[in-house]
């Protein structure tokens, strides 16, 4: 799995958002959202007849983002049939706000204390030191991180977000040892499709996970675990979903302190 292959819905939707409702990719785009359930057992000639497209257009299409076939296009899609399943059991609970806000500030006392470090003084710093700041992560974790980049703007510092959504991300194979790379990666998942991509990377790497497993020990000078036990399995885990964003948020508020005098 190619690293800007792990969101397929997120590309789907920002196809949407980006065309033209008579487009053709955006036909496509809505298309195949709305047979979402039963994309599996489309073939090509029911999705060209149906969008009044050619089957060239649908390969083109599924090449535009990332897949080299239609049928290749399916096969990930399929993916997504089990974190359906999970996330309804998550989200359909009949006490589900009470669960939320348990959850959240069990969520927020743990990450209180796990903060509260020399660790988070030394990270700051070397986003201070870096020639370079770029954070590494899929779609759903630059959501998180958009607000960061925007917030260090005013602390004078260029933040750089690369995600699965975007297709050139050959530069980041080109950081020094006076950059700093971020990686946010909540299940691991994401970790793992970039391992390959960033052995030999020069830059001081940094992951941020839920994992607690030691297989990328030896690509991260440094792993902050978001949680004490091993959550990488959890569907919409709280960690992940706020956990990004309160730590986020620390390293920010910790930032100004120390160093938004002196810009």
């Amino acid at each position: 799995m190619k690293i800007n292959r792990l969101s397929l819905l997120n590309s789907l939707f920002n196809v949407l958002n980006e065309n033209n409702q008579g487009d053709p990719y955006f036909i496509l785009a809505e298309y195949f959202l709305e047979h979402y359930h039963e994309l599996s057992r489309l073939n090509i000639y029911d999705v060209a007849a149906d969008c009044f497209v050619s089957r060239a257009s649908i390969r083109r299409f599924c090449q535009s983002i990332g897949y080299e076939n239609f049928v290749a296009f399916k096969d990930e899609f399929v993916q997504y049939d089990d974190q359906q399943e999970s996330y309804q059991k998550h989200a359909g609970r009949e006490n589900y706000r009470e669960m939320l806000m348990q959850k959240i500030n069990a969520m927020i006392a743990e990450l209180n204390q796990r903060m509260n470090t020399i660790e988070v003084e030394r990270l700051v710093q070397r986003i201070h030191d870096a020639r370079q700041v770029v954070f590494l992560t899929s779609s759903v974790g630059a959501m998180s991180v958009t607000q960061f980049q925007y917030s260090m703007i005013f602390q004078n510092k260029v933040i750089r977000i690369v995600s699965d959504m975007y297709e050139n991300i050959d530069f980041v194979k080109r950081l020094q040892k006076q950059d700093l790379l971020l990686v946010i990666s909540g299940s691991g998942l994401f970790a793992a499709a970039s391992r390959d991509y960033l052995k030999g990377n020069e830059a001081y790497k940094v992951l941020f996970t839920l994992n607690r497993s030691h297989d990328f020990d030896d690509i991260y000078d440094r792993i902050y675990h978001l949680s004490a036990v091993d959550r990488s399995q959890e569907a919409k885990s709280v960690y992940f979903t706020y956990g990004t964003i309160y730590v986020l948020d620390i390293l920010y508020s910790v930032y100004v302190r120390k160093y938004g005098d002196s810009q």
